[in-house]
């Protein structure tokens, strides 16, 4: 039976790094015509099974989600589906129809004939009597491939307790940390030397997560959890011995181990200062720490390198030529609204302006900004510090959210008295901002004549250089929206040393710019409805989260499948 081939990076890998979603998984495995891409089974699922498996009638194609998914016969008897989820314990079981020909292909694997295959209508199954797998026997394979190809072999769909088995056997996969002394000068360097490597990675945050097996070190790049390393010793136990370590770095109280807590220390890591931001919390197997690093500079020094379209730049550097006029970034947690506010003050300042901010926290710190850190446990909320920066004679306004009505009051009053403000909200697109501040009770009539313009965006992985290029299938065409084309090709991640086998390496926004013209004007005075302001933005030619992420596609800057991480098309 062919194999897959080494280099590559497994589906289930993929899976689990975000790199793919199970849709698209499934579309590799089996095309639309139902043909069978044996070099994408998952020979450790399918060696997995347990020897009752009806192989004959049930191809495992992949295990996600507590979902097998399972190749049938076109003709298959839906009754199936029931016994083999009871067979295998509850396992949830979605069907995927295979062809003929690739049937006599399995049967040919298995060492069947389709005339010895006997039929399933009716049939049941008797539930698998191996419902703890990680300590029951293996049982020997359904049935032995011919010739000296070998067919990966079908055991027991994994449980929920064999999920939990195969979970924690990653832990035992991941490389202990070697330190040279146990001493706390060592574990010291040690720690402050695993920042560095995480900078260097470019990493936005650390995690230190507890289990019995040691303490693993994890990575967040672009976006992804990575695991790193895994601090253990039989001579002491270094998830304490660790976290105290971070603690005293971070100035928190050592001895306190039931509480949460929250510190931020300035430290110079591989000669670049930077802020760290550590939060820690109690958990089953010891304190759980996160560290959010946080370089004083900014990474992006001017918004073409945040993958903003020339045509979209010029629309936005205009709305920051303005000297007032409220301008908003809007979307997730995580979709890089900082990053877009940073780099578009570091353009806006200069000798001749008063930029103020109010932050909550302060990330990077601007050379002749003066910015304001929220305290509330002081009374310096968003609101309050807004109401004294307008006391400051102001230019410039940056709030790092909007988060209540009272700062949205304040906001759009300082926009309409001859301030320039930016700040952020949490929607998924520029056109419902409008509804949400509406929604804060903020009069439509306010919002109409402050409202310059929305930026949405999210942050999309770019694909490393070690990609396959593709003829994407007409079913991946009409899925964008395109028409049938030779011309067209797309890029596949693969991973490499130099992206650590993620396929991906660095990100860049994609965009969608909402200008308030005197059409969404009138509209958002009158109350308006959602789908009218994305109707006016279709008439405009502005466009959507959607089609910019499509053409990042198209350029091959990043996958199909990165995009449909990130953005659901419809």
């Amino acid at each position: 039976m062919a194999t897959a081939n080494p280099t590559k990076v497994s589906l289930t890998q993929r899976l689990k790094t975000n790199n793919i979603t199970i849709n698209d998984a499934i579309k590799l495995i089996i095309d639309p015509a139902g043909t069978l891409n044996f070099e994408y089974l998952d020979k450790n699922l399918l060696s997995a099974m347990p020897s009752a498996w009806p192989a004959e009638q049930a191809i495992p194609l992949i295990f996600w989600k507590n979902t097998l998914y399972v190749g049938v016969p076109e003709n298959n008897d839906p009754a199936m589906k029931k016994s083999l989820s009871e067979f295998l314990n509850g396992c949830q079981i979605e069907f995927q129809k295979v062809k003929s020909e690739s049937w006599n292909k399995w049967y040919t694997l298995i060492g069947k004939t389709p005339a010895s295959v006997p039929q399933t209508s009716g049939a049941t199954l008797a539930p698998a009597r191996t419902p703890s797998l990680p300590g029951a026997q293996m049982q020997k394979p359904v049935s032995q491939p011919s010739q000296a190809q070998q067919t990966p072999q079908v055991t027991a769909a994994p449980t929920h307790t064999k999920l939990g088995a195969e979970l924690e056997a990653t832990i035992d996969k991941i490389p202990i940390r070697q330190i040279m002394a146990t001493d706390e000068g060592a574990i010291a360097n040690d720690v402050r030397a695993l920042m560095g490597e995480a900078l260097a990675h470019r990493a936005s945050d650390i995690h230190f997560e507890p289990t019995t097996k040691g303490l693993i070190v994890r990575f967040r790049t672009d976006g992804i959890l990575q695991d790193i390393c895994r601090y253990f010793s039989t001579v002491q136990d270094l998830r304490k011995v660790v976290l105290a370590r971070i603690k005293i770095i971070a100035d928190l109280n050592i001895a306190e181990q039931r509480q949460p807590q929250d510190g931020r220390v300035t430290e110079i890591l591989n000669g670049q200062r930077v802020d760290l931001r550590v939060s820690t919390l109690p958990t089953l197997h010891g304190e759980k720490c996160v560290i959010r690093i946080l370089p004083h500079e900014n990474n992006y020094t001017n918004l073409q390198e945040l993958g903003m379209p020339k045509g979209r730049l010029v629309v936005y550097e205009e709305w920051l030529s303005r000297s007032q006029g409220m301008i908003l970034i809007t979307g997730p947690t995580g979709s890089g609204k900082t990053s877009t506010l940073y780099t578009s003050l570091a353009k806006l300042v200069d000798t001749t302006k008063n930029v103020v901010t109010v932050e909550d926290p302060v990330e990077y710190q601007l050379a002749r900004v003066n910015q304001v850190q929220v305290n509330v446990k002081a009374g310096l909320t968003f609101a309050a510090g807004l109401r004294s920066i307008l006391r400051q004679d102001p230019d410039i306004v940056m709030i790092g959210e909007i988060r209540d009505q009272e700062t949205a009051e304040i906001s759009v009053q300082a926009a309409l008295t001859g301030h320039l403000v930016l700040s952020t909200l949490h929607t998924n697109d520029a056109a419902s901002t409008v509804v949400r501040i509406i929604d804060m009770g903020i009069q439509p009539y306010l919002i109409a004549n402050a409202l310059i313009g929305v930026v949405a965006q999210r942050l999309i992985r770019r694909v490393c250089s070690c990609h396959e290029v593709y003829k994407p299938t007409v079913e991946e065409l009409e899925l964008l929206h395109l028409a049938s084309s030779n011309d067209e090709q797309f890029a596949r991640a693969v991973g490499c040393e130099k992206c650590n086998g993620m396929g991906y390496a660095g990100r860049e926004g994609i965009f969608e710019i909402m200008p308030v013209n005197d059409k969404i004007r009138s509209l958002i005075q009158e109350n308006p409805r959602l789908d009218d302001i994305k109707a006016e933005l279709v008439r405009i030619g502005v466009p959507s989260l959607a089609h910019a992420g499509i053409q990042k596609v198209r350029k091959r800057k990043t996958t199909l499948e990165e995009l449909l991480r990130v953005i659901p098309l419809k």
